[in-house]
């Protein structure tokens, strides 16, 4: 049997001087071996030099194989190093112990050898996996977490340059003639301005996310004043496409203020997206018993019934487009349904059969003590 480029090492662990030197002589040319007579040079060697399995027999004065074993599961050098007990045929409660506190296999004394070299095979054949298993689960949480910094980084450096460029677009704006070509093409610059910022933002909250590095600060919030806020924002949006939004809104909610607002301002932006020109969107919100849920109808084409297991999946998109030429990164519903959640809220669609979607967004309701 050809050795292999590396070599396992084997530590075997004896008090009988006669059992070291069949086992090293078993293994000796398939493996590197290091002996010793007693538990505790055992676990001096398992302190200082790497092993890939222990053959260690249970039966030592002073300090036993079992003792051994459970201070090996304790260390986290070794606590997943295989170990294969050597028991004489009388000592079956011994092997169950020795099983129960983390051994991997056992052996019998006399030796047969066949039996001894197929149990030996199995563990470090097992090793190795587990050691492949572990290096590229490593190398993948690597890759991942230098993804997750270069998006970071890259997002975070754009949002400066992105700034700048909007100042100049603004004051570019103040000196042209609104019925000017010039000005058409400053509008169609606003709009690619408008998505590359949708766009970095979807992003860093993508990072967030995934790092898990959200802080929550959970009150009593009013609805109302968060709705006029993003109806503000989006303002611009809705002339563009002369859209009509009506909005009822009232309730209080216990939530995290600026997740409550960037989760429904996803909401309200992926309704503008998809609404028809000269169409309405209605937002309103519905009380039952400790919930409050906040609707936001549009009439663009709704969702497929075959579509609505893609909804608020990361990076899903349905075969409904944007109406007006906007971007759409397949994030914003996603990044809306981890906010509403991690704050105890659900978020859902709904699809009237007179057509459209209301998508909406349900919290708890403020306690009343905290409200009043």
């Amino acid at each position: 049997m050809n050795a292999p480029a590396h070599k396992p090492c084997v530590l075997i662990v004896d008090d009988e001087a006669s059992n070291i030197a069949i086992l090293d002589r078993l293994f000796r040319d398939i493996y590197r071996t290091v002996s010793t007579n007693s538990g505790q040079n055992a676990l001096d060697l398992l302190a200082r030099e790497t092993f890939d399995l222990v053959l260690l027999d249970i039966m030592m004065p002073s300090i036993s194989g079992l003792d051994v074993v459970k201070a090996m599961r304790k260390d986290p050098r070794t606590t997943e190093l295989p170990v294969i007990l050597i028991s004489a045929r009388m000592d079956e409660n011994d092997i169950v112990e020795g099983l129960t506190i983390g051994a991997n296999d056992y052996i019998t004394k006399p030796f047969r050898l066949a039996e001894l070299r197929a149990r030996v095979r199995t563990q470090l054949t097992l090793k190795r996996l587990q050691d492949e298993r572990r290096e590229t689960i490593n190398e993948l949480r690597e890759a991942h977490d230098m993804k997750d910094r270069f998006l970071r980084i890259a997002s975070h450096d754009l949002k400066g340059p992105l700034s700048n460029i909007r100042l100049v677009h603004y004051l570019i704006r103040q000196q042209i003639d609104p019925e000017s070509r010039l000005a058409e093409l400053i509008s169609n610059a606003d709009t690619n301005l408008t998505t590359m910022q949708s766009v970095i933002n979807e992003f860093l909250d993508l990072s967030a996310m995934q790092s898990g590095k959200i802080d929550l600060r959970m009150d009593s919030i009013l609805v109302e004043p968060v709705i006029t806020e993003l109806l503000t924002q989006y303002q611009l949006n809705a002339l563009k496409k002369d859209i009509i939004i009506e909005s009822h809104i009232s309730g209080m909610v216990y939530a995290d203020k600026s997740r409550l607002t960037q989760a429904l301002g996803n909401l309200i932006s992926n309704a503008l997206k998809y609404s028809p020109r000269q169409s309405t969107i209605s937002l309103w919100t519905e009380m039952n018993e400790d919930r409050v849920r906040i609707c936001v109808a549009d009439q663009g084409p709704g969702v497929p019934d075959y579509e609505r297991d893609r909804l608020f999946t990361q990076f899903g998109r349905l075969s409904a487009r944007p109406t007006d030429g906007e971007s759409s990164t397949g994030l914003g519903l996603w990044i809306a349904k981890h906010l509403t959640e991690i704050q105890g809220g659900e978020i859902g669609v709904d699809t009237p059969a007179m057509g459209g979607s209301v998508f909406w967004i349900e919290m708890p309701a403020a306690p009343v003590h905290v409200a009043s």
